[in-house]
């Protein structure tokens, strides 16, 4: 019989495959600054810890960017450029067991190829953030040319310079969203960066596919 089920190997093959995209892997809490966390949650409710191992982590994430925009900046003010992290975990939407999601969440910030004298160098924008989501869904088995985009985003996207990915045009929840940051969330943070691309993928709004998964490459159409 097989040791893992169907989805524990999605999670492994996404978690691979934005990893050959030049992401690193971080691993943070599941618990977030309630300050921090209120910039992503949307109409979820924050979820107070009742005995938080410190202040600055007193509630339950309802988004992982509410972790990783604060290591994005550590590393920023420390003089890195050129940062691409993810995450892949759980998400609360509530205090009960079912309420929660699997979640891949990315960014990128700075540039492309910088110092590269092959090619030009340029900024990171939600071209990229687009690419590298329909990419690893090509890998996991979906067509590219079923995938159905609208502009419909959290609010923490930017409004004009994002979207939503739906396996068809059938689908009431998406599967992933993609973009650049809002400009208000970079502003308050004072960011250091040209440029801020973002991506999520909802693992639990992943139907089976036709084809297995395979770790392979697949080839995109730019």
């Amino acid at each position: 019989k097989p040791t893992l089920n169907r989805q524990q190997k999605l999670f492994h093959f996404f978690q691979r495959s934005i990893a050959s995209k030049g992401y690193l892997e971080t691993v943070t809490w599941s618990f977030t600054d309630s300050k921090i966390n209120q910039l992503f949650h949307e109409n979820k409710s924050q979820i107070q810890i009742v005995n938080p191992i410190s202040s600055d982590l007193n509630v339950l994430r309802n988004s992982i960017f509410s972790n990783l925009i604060i290591y994005l900046k550590n590393n920023l003010d420390r003089g890195f450029k050129d940062i691409s992290l993810f995450e892949i975990g759980p998400i609360f939407s509530g205090h009960k067991p079912g309420d929660q999601q699997t979640v891949i969440s990315a960014l990128r910030s700075g540039k492309v190829s910088r110092l590269n004298w092959l090619e030009k160098e340029r900024m990171v924008d939600a071209f990229d953030a687009k690419r590298d989501v329909i990419q690893s869904l090509m890998e996991a088995g979906f067509d590219q040319n079923k995938l159905f985009i609208n502009d419909k985003t959290p609010g923490y996207f930017h409004p004009g310079k994002s979207g939503a990915i739906y396996l068809n045009k059938n689908e009431e929840r998406p599967v992933a969203y993609f973009g650049e940051i809002h400009p208000n969330i970079i502003k308050k943070f004072d960011i250091k960066t040209e440029t801020l691309a973002i991506f999520e993928i909802y693992l639990d709004n992943i139907k089976k596919t036709e084809r297995k998964l395979k770790d392979q490459k697949a080839q995109y159409k730019y």
